[in-house]
């Protein structure tokens, strides 16, 4: 056998091989310098690890706790700083909420001088309001300007919020930044 058993030589060591192929591999061994040092350093490798003493493992449930003792602790919120975070994640809700009562009041308006303008029966009936024909111009400039600027505290706000999510993400320990 010409060919070197280093393939073999593990299963040989382990007692895994039978019949035509462990004969060949010990034929080859007894021919073979190079495949028995190998075969020796297997055998010395192995004397060594089963004569050192094997670790102690931590059961998981107590490395579990040992992780967890390790991690950055929040410190608690005080109710003053939990009402703050709650007011600051309505603001959005209260803000949608404005708009959407603007839109309605503009809708009542811009009904109540079409019904005006159209209907004579209903006009003695809405004489109280004394709508003039630029009531409706003034119902849309005012509800641009209401839209305006709720749009631009919505993105304030949506603003502020990105960048209290990205000094959120920054540990404050080492600087360095962990996903959410």
């Amino acid at each position: 056998m010409n060919e070197h058993v280093h393939t073999w030589l593990q299963a040989y060591y382990d007692g895994e091989l039978k019949g035509v192929r462990l004969r060949r591999v010990e034929e080859h061994l007894e021919s073979c310098a190079a495949c028995r040092a190998e075969l020796e350093q297997m055998q010395s490798l192995s004397a060594l690890l089963q004569g050192s003493p094997l670790p102690e493992f931590t059961p998981g449930d107590r490395f579990v706790a040992q992780v967890a003792l390790r991690l950055p602790h929040k410190a608690p919120e005080s109710g003053w700083q939990r009402t703050l975070r709650l007011g600051w994640q309505i603001i959005p809700f209260g803000l949608v909420g404005a708009w959407a009562f603007a839109q309605a009041a503009f809708l009542m308006v811009t009904i109540l001088v079409l019904v005006d303008q159209f209907c004579t029966v209903c006009r003695d009936y809405l004489a109280w309001l004394s709508l003039s024909s630029n009531t409706i111009w003034w119902a849309v400039g005012l509800n641009l300007v209401v839209s305006i600027l709720l749009g631009l505290m919505y993105s304030s706000w949506l603003a502020g919020w990105w960048v209290s999510r990205q000094h959120a993400q920054v540990s404050p320990q080492n600087g360095l930044s962990h996903s959410a």
